[in-house]
């Protein structure tokens, strides 16, 4: 009887055995799965953040790349209308500047003339104030007279 006894204990030493090792088996899985879980949690937390910011910054770029250009745009659109103001001064000024040359020829020309004939005057003047007269006088002789 000892034997079967003996036999019997083994037997239920083994399938308490198997029972524990169950047991343990199942419960080493639930670990290993809830501690996976929290690991693949973090790392897709992570990657989620990582990608997130890759996509702000790519969208962050693309506004301030579109906003610069409209900047860009106005400021351009701005001094192309005063280049356009200040060509069209310039332009006028040099009309005025050609006007002026004009008036400055014809004034240089007209100061010439002045000259000239100032100079006629004075030459004029110059013989009626230092010219001589020949005076005869009908006597029996001729005598000829400066009259300086």
């Amino acid at each position: 009887m000892e034997t079967i006894k003996s036999r019997v204990v083994r037997i239920l030493d083994q399938e308490f055995l198997d029972a524990v090792r169950d047991i343990i088996v199942k419960e080493t899985k639930k670990i290993v799965q809830s501690e996976t879980r929290k690991i693949v949690q973090e790392e897709t937390k992570k990657i989620v953040q990582s990608e997130t910011r890759k996509i702000v910054q790519e969208e962050t770029k693309k506004i301030v790349q579109s906003e610069t250009r409209k900047i860009v745009q106005e400021e351009t659109a701005k001094l192309s209308a005063q280049v356009e103001e200040n060509t069209q001064i310039l332009r006028a000024l040099e009309s005025n500047k050609d006007i002026q040359n004009a008036r400055m020829d014809r004034m240089e020309h007209d100061l010439a003339q002045l000259l000239g004939s100032n100079k006629k005057i004075e030459d004029l003047e110059d013989r009626y104030i230092h010219h001589s007269h020949r005076i005869v006088i009908d006597t029996s002789e001729a005598v000829e007279k400066d009259a300086s």
